[in-house]
Parts: structure tokens; sequence; C-alpha cells
């Protein structure tokens, strides 16, 4: 079953769609530099403001843009609180590895896949080569560390960064994202798409079967060394049930790895607008969340909560996100972000195609039109019979 391939057949019946180009399918070319450059801007959004000519608009001042500039800055890649990261993450991970050789039991099973969840973190900075000082350093630690991951470095780094190239702009399919349709393209559908995807799609499916998918089916022989190098290690050493219980705790990993990925950017309001519009400084600040996650979660999560940040500026690593929050708060840089707090996360799950047939904003997107409600997000029946959907009010910038 290949997503890509649904949701792009389903688009070419529905609607028009582009694809990545082959320099966004390629792993980024600054992998060769030794260091990473600082004349990187750290707001992604500016450079493609820049591109724009003045076509996208922004919800922040030139003034607070230069201040969110500098304070992104100040919080990259630090090696010392990279390799303190690094220790800290080995820990985790072995001492989990250790329980689940010794009791080989669901428990035991829950914390390896936590560890999993936060190597995956670990590699998401160092594919975006944020998380030491040098891209040489950073590229070494992905082919490292993608066997503890469930996921091989290169694939990930093509595709998420077209994931952040594009995130709100909706003349592109961004494969990433896990809402794709309206309510009004589902009802026209046929048959023959629909019930498959009224399938899939609901959310006690969806989650489970993309997770096996993405981790554990598609390409098989450029992941089968990053998914199963550890497993057969445990199967030799400790036997079949140690090695099938990290794998079950891989797959637990990737649902919740794919559900934090849906609550970043399918939480109303989403940021959806034309490509002439958009800008990635609101599509980094507004169209990404702020997830309401505490410690001992936060052990796993590694930062990723403050997901507004990271879009603002991928070269801040998951180790200074909240700390990177915290001053901005304190700077008033965040007024008017998403925060979502845990019944908003939880009926935000249900999130499966936009209401009605609205799937992008008209105006701009710190001006609201009553003649065009910018775009929502619905649940299926039977979960919004029952209110299992963000209600929030609708509302732009």
């Amino acid at each position: 079953m290949n997503w890509v391939a649904i949701q792009t057949a389903a688009q070419e019946t529905f609607g028009s769609s582009s694809s990545p180009t082959p320099s966004e399918r390629a792993p980024t070319a600054a992998v060769a530099s030794d260091s990473s450059s600082d004349e990187d801007n750290d707001v992604q959004g500016v450079v493609m403001a820049k591109n724009k000519k003045k076509r996208a608009t922004k919800s922040i001042t030139a003034t607070q843009e230069k201040i969110l500039n500098q304070l992104l800055h100040k919080w990259r890649a630090n090696n010392s609180s990279a390799w303190k990261c690094l220790a800290l993450t080995f820990v985790i991970w072995t001492t989990s590895v250790y329980l689940l050789v010794k009791y080989q039991n669901i428990p035991s099973t829950l914390l390896v896949a936590a560890s999993i969840v936060r190597n995956f973190m670990i590699l998401h900075d160092a594919c975006h080569l944020s998380f030491f000082e040098t891209n040489r350093q950073n590229v070494r630690l992905c082919k490292f560390i993608q066997y503890f991951s469930q996921f091989e470095w290169t694939t990930w780094q093509s595709t998420h960064n077209h994931h952040h190239r594009h995130l709100g702009d909706n003349s592109v399919i961004d494969t990433s994202l896990t809402v794709w349709f309206t309510e009004a393209e589902y009802a026209a559908m046929p048959l023959k798409f629909k019930i498959p995807f009224r399938i899939i799609r609901d959310p006690l499916v969806f989650f489970p079967v993309a997770s096996a998918w993405v981790f554990f089916i598609s390409r098989p022989l450029v992941q089968f060394g990053s998914r199963y190098v550890v497993p057969i290690c445990l199967y030799f050493a400790f036997g079949s049930r140690v090695s099938l219980l990290y794998c079950l705790a891989g797959l637990l990993a990737g649902i919740t790895g794919l559900a934090l990925f849906h609550l970043q950017h399918q939480v109303n309001t989403p940021y959806r607008v034309s490509k002439e519009r958009r800008s990635g400084v609101d599509a980094g600040l507004y169209g990404s969340t702020l997830l309401a996650i505490r410690w001992p979660f936060t052990l796993m999560t590694l930062g990723i909560e403050f997901h507004h940040i990271h879009h603002a500026s991928v070269k801040v690593p998951g180790y200074h996100l909240a700390a990177c929050h915290a001053e901005g708060e304190a700077l008033n840089l965040f007024q008017g972000i998403n925060r979502v707090g845990r019944w908003r996360a939880f009926v935000s799950m249900f999130h499966a195609v936009f209401a009605g047939s609205v799937k992008h904003s008209h105006a701009d997107h710190h001006h609201y039109d009553e003649n065009h409600p910018p775009p929502s997000f619905a649940a299926f029946w039977p979960y919004s019979a029952v209110g299992l959907y963000d209600q929030t009010p609708l509302k732009t910038m």
C-alpha cells in the first residue's frame, strides 16, 4: 500500500498538485561541507519571503522578526550540550533494552518505544545538520543513529526537507501531512476510492497501519539495515521473544511519532494559503503548534513539542527548543501561536478531512475575512457526532 500513490492519485482526480523537485528529493548538498555557514538565515521564512519579492505577508513586524532572528541564532547547536544529550540518550536506550531483556513484558516494551522516539528526534535534528556545530559531525551521527531510529537517514532528509520548504503552500502536495481532502471532495469520490479511504483514514486504523508501512514495509532494500540490524542482533543474543518485542516497540514508536506529527500541523486553525500569500515566517510560527507535554514524556519528545520554534528555524536543536521558547515568551514574540492542551490534542487526533469545501485561506493569514472563513479540520462520523474534533473558534492572526 503506497500512501503517496493513494494521495497523488486522488489529488489528480479532484485537484491539481505539484511534486518535489529533484533537488528536494535528494539529500541537501550541504552535507559535503565541514561546518555550517554563519551566514545561514535563522528564520527559515525570511529567505522565502525575499524570494517572493514582497508578495507574501507576515504577521510580525520587522522589529519582531529581527529580534526573533537574533534569538534563534543564539540557541543554535552547542557541542557540549549535544554530547550531554547523547550521553543521556545512551543511558535511556541501554536501560530500556536491559529491562526488555530481563523482563520481556509490555512495560519494558513501552520504555524501549519511548527511547526509539527520542533516538528519532536526534536523527531528525542531525538530518537538519543542527544537532552538532558542524555538518561533518551531523552526518556521522546520522549514519550511526539511523540503526536505533528505525529510519534510513538520507530518505528522511530528502522527504522532510520538502515538508519544510512548502508547509502551508496549498499549491504543493506535502505528502508528510495527514489531512488531504475536504468533506466535499470526499463526498464526490467514486466508491472505489471513497470506501478504502474511509477505512484507511479512520484514526483507529490510520496511525497503526501508517506506522507499519513507513517504519517496516516501504522501501525494503533502502530501509532494511536501519530497521532490522538491531532486532537481528537481539535475536541472536537473546532470542526471538526479545527481538519481536523490540519490533513491537518500533511499531509503537512509529505510532507515537506519527501522532506527534499529526498534532503539529492538523489542529485548528490550520495555516493553508496560496503560494503567493505564503510566508515562511507565518508558516513556522502559526502553521505549527505548541503542544502541552510534561516531564517525563519530554525525555521522549526532546523538545519537538515546541514545533513553532523548529519551523521558524531548523538550526535550533531539540535540546535548546524549550529554552529558546521560554526566552521568546519573555520577549512577547509568540503571541497568537497555536497552543494545544491535552484535550484539544486528544480530539484533534480524530481530524481526517477539511470541513466543508474550504482547504485554504483566501485572505491574508493575519486578516479575518467573514466572506471567506479560514479552513478547519473535521472528523468522520461517528466521531463527529460525539464531538471528537477540535471545536475551537476559527481564527487567523
